[in-house]
Formats: C-alpha cells, structure tokens, sequence
C-alpha cells in the first residue's frame, strides 16, 4: 500500500508530471481542494505535504498561506516545495515563506549532496524540486528520505 502525499497547492505541473513521478515513488498523491478542508481533518494523515511557488493554482491561497495552515493542521509533516524556476532563484521565496515558523530552516535541493543529508524528513528542512529534478537518479531516494 502506497502513502498518501498531500498536493496541498496544486498546480498544472505538480498534478500533471510530478503525479506518475511521485506514484513511482511509492506514494499517492492527494489534492487538497481548498485551506477548509484541511480544517476539517477529513483528509486523514500524509507522509508529506508538496507546495507550488507557482503564482496560480487552483487553491486560491499564497504559498505562505497555505504553508501556515499546513504547519497549523500538520505541525511535524515534513514538506516540498515545487515550482518551474531554479533553486538559486525560488530559494529567497522559500526562506520568506518559511522564516517566521521556522527561522534556521534548512532548504535543500535535489541533488547528489541531498541524498546524503541526514536530516532529511525533519520539520525544519524543506526540498525543493523543479521539474528537470524529477529526471535526476537521485529524486526517487532523496523523496523516500524525506516523506517516510
């Protein structure tokens, strides 16, 4: 049986090709539909929580937004964070949204150094994965190290 993963901020990229790279993964991709249903507590327990930096998606809700709720409703899940750009440029993005909860966090990206890191799945370190990442050898184990 496969763990579920949240796509708590859905966007065309992360449902569409991160969906079979994550079902590879071992893990099944649940879309959050709106911030309410999180307060419901109707979705149940994840392995991982993924956000898109992407200015649309069919969440109404900034990243930073969605984040609070996340780290509100699932203060330990462990998260990812995806976007189309880089991770030089999405990097000061993710510091912002992640500073006020977590000020020392780590960020990671997915790369042959990330594999390694043995903090990988603690509340205060976070990935990010842009879509060439999802090629890298490295994403699948990297993933499993992080939403175990």
């Amino acid at each position: 049986m496969s763990k579920k993963v949240l796509l708590a901020r859905p966007h065309a990229f992360i449902v569409a090709e991160m969906r079979p790279f994550l079902e590879r993964s071992g893990y099944q991709p649940t879309r959050l539909e709106s911030l309410d249903d999180m307060q419901s507590g109707k979705l149940g327990t994840f392995s991982g929580a993924i956000i898109s930096t992407a200015v649309v998606s069919s969440i109404a809700a900034k990243p930073a937004e969605v984040f609070a709720a996340l780290r509100q409703h699932y203060p330990s899940l462990p998260v990812m964070f995806a976007g189309l750009t880089g991770f030089d440029s999405t990097l000061p993005t993710i510091q912002r949204i992640v500073r006020d909860v977590h000020p020392g966090a780590t960020i990671l990206p997915f790369n042959g150094s990330t594999e390694q890191n043995t903090r990988l799945g603690e509340r205060d370190v976070f990935l990010f994965l842009n879509k060439e990442d999802i090629t890298n050898g490295a994403a699948e184990n990297i993933l499993r190290r992080h939403f175990r």
